[in-house]
């Protein structure tokens, strides 16, 4: 018997075990599981229309949310219409507190008499329409606001639809137990049974089998007839799957085994050269059957494979070639980390390097600390290594700007590392830099196969990181023109411009979440005396002074900017009333107390005059907000200076104080 035919009879014999178990299966389990399967059906069909009805509530609370938030549009009607054209309910209307109807689209339900939202779907009418109806109450800062109420047509047509999703016999919707709507006729003591009864468990009455299953807010009743002859189909139907599995195991046996069949001795000792390196291994092929034909496939696989090593080589030089293209694309991003990333993940692409780093110089140019960098942990690398300047193999190359490349070691002819840098035997460094000087340095280290960087990984990657410095180059300009784009030249505050955006987002979020908010407008008494008695230099340092001086007084999460000339405003996110009058007060005492002036200068005596703005007592807009604060602050320098005042209006229900220092 040849080796095919023991294949086939094995692997038909393994596959005929089973199936002829699940045959015997099958023919005594089959009445049963026939008599049984209704039931199920039913229940899963029930429970498919109900969740359809789940869905319409869902939907229809979702459109009254929608129209409610647009109550106060002008064009309410507009937008009615087009979330009834969306087809997801048949009715909207939005209704004032009153009880005036201020929009109206579809089969709009009528005004709630006695509105009680609760999250939930209600049934109404309008007219002899059956509706089910979904309820929003609107609420605005100054109380209630009205009323939005969405609803779906419970008729022919949504019956239709559910009794689409339940695929079978007869689908009815009931309210407190009693039908309001169904696809057709259904026996009263079906209807009995299910309403009755106390789980979804089928009912059945003479040929009909149903389920009823609560909904929201609609209970739906689901019938079906009992099956009848279909026991002798389906056990037709499995005895023709039991034989037609035979058939393909039979066939499935045969290609398997002429598929695996493998090549012994000889294709054995051909694999273990080829595994120690040997591609020129061939096998003589003798016959024409699998033995023969695995062979001449052995030798084709050898023969491409000295292609695909050939091919790898070449494809290393191309690699490098890609490398300098690669420079050219990141020019095109601002984020200097992901710049850095993709500069490291290149290198080491190309040198088929193990790990390696990027560090990065500190603001002083006297130490180099880990940017990112990949498998150094195993290399006893800490999270925040900080290197010097000129210590090191890193160290050296940042200051002398030379890339370095040779082995690690004690020899006068090895590079010595400095105590915390990675641990290697063989390593290439190349500085990174900019149109202003060495900025980092980048660090490969143990390439795979333990074989040195040579020559050639240093010419690459120097060609790389040259490329890389134009990219490193327009990320610092770009940082540097948003720095100025939004910081005032003179104190190094927000300046008027960064402030008009920001206040416009605070307000927005306080005005969302009924979160409190606060300005300050401040602004340096008599200092037109400052400019005409010491110039405008000594006046330049007043104002940088006094910046850093009210700087100290406000928290990180608050906004200081530069208003104009000796004017600063502050924004005060999560302040009140009483906590922005205690900033006022804390940076009136700062501002008063202390003479300003260097040491050796003249001591100048000045005050500041505040003025204090609260969302939405004094304003419900970021214009508001910054009249009310100017108008307070006006106020503070005509009742004598040195002083803050808190802008006239409503605050907690009560007249705001005026507060002196």
């Amino acid at each position: 018997m040849t080796l095919r035919a023991r294949l086939t009879g094995t692997f038909v014999l393994v596959v005929l075990v089973p199936l002829l178990v699940v045959a015997v299966l099958l023919v005594t389990a089959l009445p049963k599981v026939l008599a049984d399967r209704q039931g199920p059906g039913v229940v899963s069909s029930a429970r498919l229309a109900g969740t359809v009805v789940a869905q319409l509530c869902d939907q229809a609370l979702l459109t009254a949310d929608s129209a409610g938030r647009s109550s106060d549009l002008p064009n309410l009607p507009d937008v009615l219409d087009r979330l009834i054209a969306a087809g997801q309910v048949d009715g909207v209307r939005v209704v004032d507190a009153a009880g005036e109807t201020l929009g109206s689209s579809g089969t709009a339900p009528p005004a709630p008499a006695a509105p009680k939202p609760n999250g939930k779907c209600t049934i109404g009418r309008t007219g002899d329409l059956v509706q089910i109806m979904a309820l929003v109450k609107l609420t605005r800062a100054s109380g209630d606001a009205g009323w939005a109420v969405a609803a779906v047509d419970v008729d022919d047509a949504l019956v239709g639809r559910l009794q689409d999703y339940a695929g079978v016999g007869q689908v009815v919707l009931l309210a407190d137990g009693e039908p309001i709507a169904a696809s057709g006729p259904v026996a009263d003591g079906l209807l009995r049974q299910a309403v009755e009864a106390d789980t979804e468990a089928p009912v059945r009455d003479g040929a009909d089998v149903a389920a009823l299953v609560p909904g929201t807010p609609l209970d739906v009743l689901v019938t079906q007839p009992e099956g009848a002859g279909e026991g002798l189909n389906v056990l037709w139907l499995a005895a023709a799957v039991a034989l037609g599995a035979l058939l393909l195991a039979m066939a499935l046996g045969r290609l398997f085994a002429r598929a695996t069949t493998q090549p012994l001795q000889e294709l054995g000792d051909a694999a273990a050269r080829v595994a120690e390196g040997d591609l020129s291994t061939s096998i003589e092929v003798r016959s024409r059957d699998e033995i023969g034909r695995l062979a001449a496939a052995f030798n084709t696989m050898t023969d491409e494979l000295r292609s695909y090593v050939g091919a790898l080589q070449a494809s290393r030089d191309e690699l490098r070639a890609g490398v300098a293209r690669l420079g050219d694309t990141l020019s095109g991003t601002h984020d200097l980390h992901l710049i850095l990333g993709v500069v490291l993940d290149a290198a080491m692409a190309t040198t088929r390097a193990q790990a390696g780093a990027v560090l990065i110089l500190d603001e002083g140019r006297t130490e180099l600390a880990v940017a990112v960098g990949q498998h150094l942990e195993d290399r006893g690398v800490p999270d925040d290594l900080r290197l010097p300047v000129g210590v090191g193999v890193a160290g050296r190359v940042a200051a002398s700007g030379e890339p370095v490349l040779g082995r690690i070691g004690t020899g006068a002819d090895e590079l010595q590392t400095a105590s915390g840098e990675p641990a290697a035997t063989t390593l290439v460094a190349v500085p990174l830099t900019s149109s202003t000087g060495v900025i980092g340095v980048l660090v490969l280290l143990d390439r795979d196969g333990g074989e040195d960087f040579d020559a050639g990984d240093l010419a690459t990657l120097r060609t790389f990181t040259s490329q890389a410095t134009v990219a490193v180059d327009n990320v610092l300009l770009h940082e540097e023109a948003r720095r100025l784009s939004s910081t005032d030249g003179l104190t190094g505050l927000w300046n008027y411009r960064y402030f008009q955006m920001t206040v416009e987002k605070e307000v927005e979020r306080a005005a969302r979440f009924g979160r409190p908010l606060a300005i300050l407008m401040l602004d340096l008494d008599h200092f037109k005396a400052v400019n005409d008695t010491y110039g405008h230099q000594r006046g330049d340092e007043v104002l940088t002074e006094l910046a850093t001086r009210v700087r100290s007084q406000v928290r990180d999460v608050d906004t200081l900017a530069r208003y104009g000339g000796e004017e600063f405003i502050a924004v005060l996110p999560e302040s009140d009333g009483q906590g922005a009058s205690l900033v006022a007060e804390r940076i009136r005492d700062a501002v008063a107390t202390l003479a300003f002036g260097a040491a050796g200068a003249q001591p100048i005596s000045l005050t500041v005059s505040i003025g204090v703005a609260v969302f939405p007592s004094h304003g419900d807009d970021a214009a508001g907000l910054v009249r009310s604060a100017d108008a307070a602050l006006y106020d503070a320098k005509h009742s004598g200076r040195n002083a803050w005042r808190l802008a006239a209006g409503d605050l907690a229900g009560e007249g705001a104080p005026v507060t002196t220092s």
